[in-house]
């Protein structure tokens, strides 16, 4: 039996170095038949360029000595990697039919947020027709040689149970021995709150087990199927940031699908990194614009009615955090999109951006 096709996909903004580490952990995977799709959402500091250096073998990706996980990325593969460049329009069309290059760099023109460059990739892969499965990955990860082979069996093993999208284990790249979570998060509707599952806790195979039942799988890390993509739709490009997995998770069960998870495959997430907001830094101030506008209009969408006056009753909480911060400034931004949540994507003067980054 022929083994199926997978699409990895890899969304890059200004994250060369991420993305070069994550590339080196992947070609390293035991999964015999993949091809990887790099995005990249208009970078402003030649990311692409970089990869393409990488392709060819002129540039190596960064080594840190200290990096508990260097064995994961390294030594590097060998050079050069055959690869193919497309712009969105060409790639949304399926790119050359005869190509047969290891790796697809895709730039997209502008910077479309997570929703918008996972969907270019989702597109071209659609309009190719080739490939049985999709792997949406962070670019700031690394993953272990096995963790593909997991994913792609998770997936057939719970065929009867109709599995729409697959999760895997996350732990902390700084700190291994940390669970981020397990597949994703537990999610509490009338606050629009979400607990990521095993978080912070020591790995000691407390979760190996399959009673976990998270209520959406984590972004960083999402196994789909070509025929989930025909019937549940691509990304919800309206959030831009924040939410889409829940909005994924939400149209999946809707649809008639379950969500699945295995621990034994395993990635290595740098949480945080691209946006400015992680477990230790806080929130930035577009982490916190995007996190809020999100959240109401993802309740607003799907629930609704009292669901919602709870969720926006439940940001006076998070004023009050943030006076207490004095990130004074940030008030003004929430109060308005409590009030308003489709308002401009993007307010440089709350954000201090002039262009949204992912």
């Amino acid at each position: 039996m022929l083994t199926p096709k997978v699409y990895i996909v890899l969304l890059n903004y200004n994250g060369w170095a991420d993305t070069l580490e994550c590339l080196e952990s992947l070609a390293k995977l035991t999964f015999p038949r993949y091809q990887i799709i790099v995005v990249d959402n208009c970078s402003e500091n030649n990311s692409l360029q970089y990869i393409q250096e990488w392709a060819n073998g002129s540039r190596q990706s960064v080594v840190y000595p200290a990096n508990t996980l260097c064995h994961l990325s390294h030594p590097p593969v060998g050079k050069p990697i055959p690869y193919k460049l497309y712009s969105r329009i060409e790639a949304e069309s399926g790119g050359d039919r005869q190509d047969t290059s290891s790796m697809i760099l895709i730039q997209t023109g502008a910077n479309l947020g997570f929703a918008g460059g996972n969907n270019v990739a989702l597109r071209y892969i659609l309009e190719r027709g080739d490939g049985e499965y999709v792997w949406l990955l962070n670019n700031d990860t690394v993953v272990e040689p096995d963790s593909l082979m997991h994913l792609v069996d998770c997936h057939k093993k719970n065929a009867v149970r109709k599995a729409g999208i697959v999760g895997a284990k996350v732990r902390y790249y700084h700190n291994p021995a940390l669970i981020q979570c397990i597949a994703g998060a537990s999610y509490n509707k009338w606050f629009g709150y979400s607990q990521q599952i095993g978080n912070q806790a020591f790995d000691q195979g407390q979760f190996d087990t399959d009673t976990v039942k998270p209520d959406l799988i984590i972004g960083a890390c999402m196994l789909v199927s070509t025929s989930f993509l025909k019937t549940v739709g691509l990304l919800n490009e309206e959030y831009f940031l924040y939410f889409e997995e829940q909005d994924w998770s939400e149209r999946a069960r809707r649809n008639g699908y379950t969500l699945a998870y295995t621990t034994q495959a395993v990635i290595y997430h740098k949480e945080g990194g691209t946006i400015g907001a992680s477990q230790w830094k806080g929130n930035s101030p577009l982490s916190d614009y995007y996190l809020t506008r999100s959240k109401l209009l993802f309740t607003e969408k799907y629930f609704g009615g009292p669901t919602l006056m709870t969720v926006k009753l439940s940001f006076a909480a998070t004023l009050v955090n943030r006076l207490l911060r004095k990130q004074f400034s940030r008030i003004p931004m929430l109060i308005k999109l409590v009030l308003n949540p489709h308002t401009s994507r993007l307010d440089e003067k709350f954000t201090g951006r002039s262009k949204p980054t992912v």
